[in-house]
Parts: structure tokens; sequence; C-alpha cells
């Protein structure tokens, strides 16, 4: 299966994120016989979803653990979910903007022990799926793509000496010390871009363990790298420019899931010309209210970092959008408040139709900041995303 072909709608009314991202990968990996052992198919009925338990035992993020890198660039098959997300603002000399994501997902249907039952190259208990879009901001577009594989033979994976993750010819690969290669293409869209990370790692949440919800264990392990310098290559329509610009990553993994009450998310990356980053994300409930466990940090020019608790900023939707798509109705402009950094924000998308339209639905895209900092302007680029808009990922990680 080398891109989307199948789509699947979760129950409701409508991501460290993209929680149900990973069980519909979960139902295709099943739906597409990619399990290393034999299962009972989902169940698709009307918008009624049901899975197949995944089988052995999982690790789960329970207490903070000391991150070492490169180790924790790679995988972690102990625990059941993970992914490298990587996102951009990127512009040519002559202003011209645009937007990419490149992000992987691994779930894992049964733990490593299990699989060492199977001597078969193509024997795997991981799927991987994988997202790539492109935002061309002057012709006012947007184009996302879907892949699937199993973690097997080749196929796709992820290693972390030397770092690596691949899905099929997408992928990330560390080419020197803090350097990196992000490549992908479809359909007359790609991405061939370097980066450069000159902060390192950042640990999110109490020294890498960010809690989504009140019990033990239903939190993730958490980095990212919030300056990773990029220049490169992006084809738009076959008609390829010279970009540079500042990308984002993050890499999270966890044994965990969305509490019942808990639909989905607004997620904030922010990247200020002062040299400052900034991280925030509302969990909103079916009430609509704010669950307490949403937070963030503000990481600084020299790379020190500050957590914030949900009492310390406020994030106000101005206007919204509707999607001609999937019909629902999203956030589409912010003003962001952190009184204790003397910090506004105002956010607009680079355009208003940023929705992926996948296997699950959610808005994910590029933005435009003007700031007011300690009474000096600061304009900044960032990226947003907004799930449970469309449907409900209620119970799912």
């Amino acid at each position: 299966m080398s891109e989307k072909s199948l789509h699947l709608r979760l129950p409701g009314h409508g991501k460290a994120r993209i929680w149900g991202l990973i069980t519909i990968l979960a139902v295709l990996a099943v739906v597409a016989g990619l399990i290393f052992a034999p299962k009972p198919a989902a169940q698709v009925s009307g918008r009624v979803l049901a899975l197949p338990a995944a089988q052995g035992n999982f690790a789960r993020a329970d207490a903070p653990r000391t991150l070492i890198f490169p180790q924790d660039m790679g995988p972690h098959p102990d625990f059941q979910t993970e992914w490298w997300y990587y996102t951009g603002n990127l512009s040519t000399s002559s202003g011209r903007q645009f937007g990419f994501e490149l992000t992987f997902f691994r779930r894992a249907m049964a733990s490593p022990d299990e699989l060492a039952q199977r001597s078969s190259d193509w024997a795997t208990s991981q799927v991987y799926l994988a997202h790539f879009t492109v935002t061309d901001a002057a012709a006012g577009q947007f184009h996302a793509f879907e892949r699937f594989e199993r973690g097997a033979a080749g196929l796709a994976g992820a290693q972390a000496a030397p770092y690596q993750v691949w899905l099929q010819d997408w992928s990330v690969s560390q080419t020197a010390a803090n350097q990196y290669h992000l490549s992908a293409a479809q359909s007359g869209m790609q991405i061939d871009l370097q980066l450069h990370d000159l902060k390192g790692p950042i640990l999110e949440g109490d020294h890498g363990l960010s809690q989504k919800g009140p019990q033990v264990g239903n939190a993730s392990y958490y980095y990212s790298q919030t300056h990773l310098q990029t220049s490169g290559t992006i084809t738009a329509n076959g008609q390829a420019f010279l970009v540079d610009g500042l990308s984002w990553m993050d890499h999270e993994f966890s044994t965990s899931a969305l509490g019942p009450d808990q639909v989905g998310w607004d997620w904030f990356s922010v990247q200020l010309g002062d040299g400052s980053e900034l991280m925030l994300y509302n969990i909103r409930q079916k009430d609509g209210s704010l669950d307490p466990l949403s937070n963030g940090t503000v990481i600084r020019p020299d790379g020190t970092t500050r957590q914030l608790k949900h009492s310390d900023f406020k994030i106000q939707v101005d206007s919204t959008w509707k999607s001609p798509h999937s019909g629902g109705t999203y956030p589409a402009s912010w003003t962001v408040t952190i009184p204790s950094e003397n910090l506004t924000l105002q956010i607009q998308p680079l355009i208003p139709d940023q929705e992926l339209n996948l296997s699950i639905i959610y808005w994910e895209g590029a933005v435009q900041i003007t700031a007011q900092k300690n009474g000096a302007r600061l304009s900044g680029k960032g990226y947003v995303e907004l799930t449970g808009y469309a449907q409900s990922l209620a119970g799912n990680f």
C-alpha cells in the first residue's frame, strides 16, 4: 500500500499528539494483513469501529526517566506508540512562503518478546504510517499524502545509530552531528531539506514526562528540537524552489490513551524572531472545558526552558473556519497571552484550508505570528495542530 486507499470514520462529533492516527494505523495494519500473527479483522459498521486488542505487555510512561541522546532518538519498541514529527516554515529569497509536514508513526500490535518467536524477515509486530504535506501560500494550495507499511524487510522502520526513520522512500536521516536530511516526494510535490539543530533536544513536561491524563501511565516521554535551521528545495506542482527557514521536530513514545472525556487538542509551536520558542497545548473535554493537564514550555534563546501550567496562559479563539471537505468547524485565528512572560501573540494561518482529510481528519498547518514581548514588537512563524473538531478522539492515543 503506497498511499491512502481506505477512509475510516470514528464515532463522535467533532496529537503528541496524533493519538487517533495510531488507532487508524492499527486498523489498516490488520485489514492489510500486516501483523505477524493472525487476529480478527477490525469491524467497521457505519461510524462504529472495533479494534482487536494488542497482545503482550508494554512499558508505560509512569515516572521521569533520563533521556540519552542519540540513543533515545531511535525507536522504543517496548512502548506501543511512537512518532517523529517534523514541521517547518520556509521561504524563497523573494519571500514566497511554504509550510511542510513530514511525520512518521509507529504502532506495536504485539510486544517484542512475542516477535522473537518468529524468524522470518517479514515477521513484524510493528506497523508504520507517514504523512507528508506542503502548504503553498502564494498558490493558496495545500497538498496532503499518506502511506502505510509494515516494519519489516526494510520497507519501513527506525534506528538510532545512525539515526534514521523511513517509510519506503520518505525518510529522515542524520548526516553529521546535529544535522539531518529530510526527503519525500509524491504527485509533483517534493521536499529535499537539510536541517541543522542549533539548540539540541528540549525536554517537555517534567524532565521529558508529559502527563496527558490523571491516571498513572497516561503520559508520554516527549522531547523537541525547536530550532532546526533549514535549507534546501521544495517542489510544488513540479516547480522547484530554493528555500530556507526554520523547522521543528517532536518525538514522543508511550503506551497510553486520551481519557473518555477528552475529545481532542489544540497544539501550537511558535518560533519568534528573537530566537525564542514556545510550545503550548490545550486538551479539550466533551463538555467544552479545558483539561487542567494542558501545559507548555517556553524555550529561551540560550536553550534554557520554563514549564507552563494551564493557569499560566490563555488561548483565545478569534475566528473560525468550516471545512468544505469534512464539515468540521475549526478555530482559524488566535490571541495567546502569557502574562508572566509579558507576551501576547496574534496567530493567523498562512491559508485557511490546511485540513488533512486522510484516514483520520485533522487540521495541521503553517501559521504566521505577530507578538508583543516586554513591550517590543516581534514577528514569528509556527505550526498549529487541531484534532477532535471533525471527529472525536476520545479513548484513542
